[in-house]
């Protein structure tokens, strides 16, 4: 089970999204909750955390021994692997994994209240299963609720037939300034670290905490960016053998892709100074540098090497090659226009 249920219990657990939580407070307030839910949004933004909050308000699972992770009026698939027809259509023996989705809509709720489903990553259906729920969302249960999320709306796997049958309920990334204290709050860690997790995780809550249990974070952000602003008094051979270090070290290209996000939350921060909002910056430690370079590029210089950073982070998703990824964004950060003065070395 998704280790969201060990957490706090209700839609007091979704960390910012508070338009959409407002939302759902009324409907629950009002007693007018949709039968089935479909959440899209980023990798990590919260949105099993949001449909497993709405379940945990449906089943008053505060009051209930174990929780909602033990409720017995609560069905949730939030596998990694593809979610196939057996887990969804019921036959005449249930799976290992437990009673089928039809199955366990057919039983009356052990509570006596509503029964909730939670379907996370619902790309992973497969056509046979996705048709097969459609099917039950076309005549759905009394006193039910399906919750549906995705970070991948337009997957062939989901059909729009089965969007429809659901009220639509999108969700963005989360402002640094929510995530921070929580990760503070939650998990005891010091101001630097949820300062960095929060900054890094491009606003998603769950890549933040991720972040924050790793106890070398704070030095591998550290040594990162002291990286990218040590470069600026080179040139491009170090350039370079900056690029090919960072993509031979790292496993599994995550020093490359940890290396650009932190990056790009640098050149962000940087942004936000020529901007005029040095306030909004995110990385308070290395404010003196991002002054710097904001003072030198100005907005325009700061704007596209930030636009080419976060290209570079979608470059590195979509499987490109990291050390080409990486050549690209620091000859073209460093050799582009407006050029850098070699004076602007770390300064944090």
């Amino acid at each position: 089970m998704s280790r969201v249920l060990s957490s706090e219990l209700g839609l007091a657990a979704v960390v910012g999204h508070q338009a959409q939580v407002a939302r759902l407070r009324s409907q629950l307030a009002s007693g007018s909750v949709a039968h089935a839910y479909w959440v899209s949004g980023p990798p990590r933004v919260g949105k099993t955390t949001l449909a497993l909050g709405l379940a945990g308000e449906l089943l008053s699972a505060q009051g209930w021994p174990g929780g909602l992770a033990a409720h017995p009026d609560l069905w949730l698939d939030d596998g990694a692997g593809s979610l196939q027809i057996d887990r969804i259509r019921r036959s005449e023996a249930d799976p290992p994994e437990g009673p089928t989705l039809q199955h366990f809509l057919s039983l009356s709720a052990f509570a006596g209240g509503a029964k909730v489903a939670v379907i996370a990553n619902a790309e992973r259906l497969t056509p046979p299963a996705a048709n097969s729920l459609l099917r039950l969302l076309e005549e759905p249960p009394a006193e039910s609720v399906l919750c549906l999320t995705t970070s991948k709306p337009e997957s062939e796997h989901l059909p729009a037939t089965l969007r429809s049958r659901c009220q639509e309920i999108s969700l963005g990334p989360v402002e640094v300034a929510e995530i921070g204290p929580w990760l503070s709050s939650r998990t005891g860690c010091t101001r630097e670290a949820a300062e960095l997790a929060a900054a890094l995780s491009q606003g998603r809550p769950g890549l933040a905490l991720e972040m924050v249990e790793d106890p070398g974070l704070e030095d591998r952000g550290q040594a990162a960016i002291r990286a990218l602003l040590s470069a600026a008094g080179s040139g491009p051979a170090s350039w370079l053998e900056l690029s090919r270090e960072l993509a031979e070290r790292g496993r599994e290209r995550d020093l490359a892709v940890f290396s650009m996000r932190a990056w790009a939350t640098f050149l962000r921060d940087c942004c936000c100074f020529a901007a005029g909002a040095p306030d909004l910056a995110s990385l308070s430690r290395w404010g003196e540098s991002a002054a710097l370079w904001a003072a030198a590029l100005q907005l325009p210089g700061c704007l596209k090497r930030y636009d080419l950073a976060v290209d570079s982070l979608a470059r590195l998703a979509e499987g490109s090659t990291a050390r080409l990824v990486l050549d690209r964004f620091l000859l073209l950060t460093f050799g582009g226009e407006p050029p850098l003065p070699p004076s602007l070395g770390p300064a944090g």
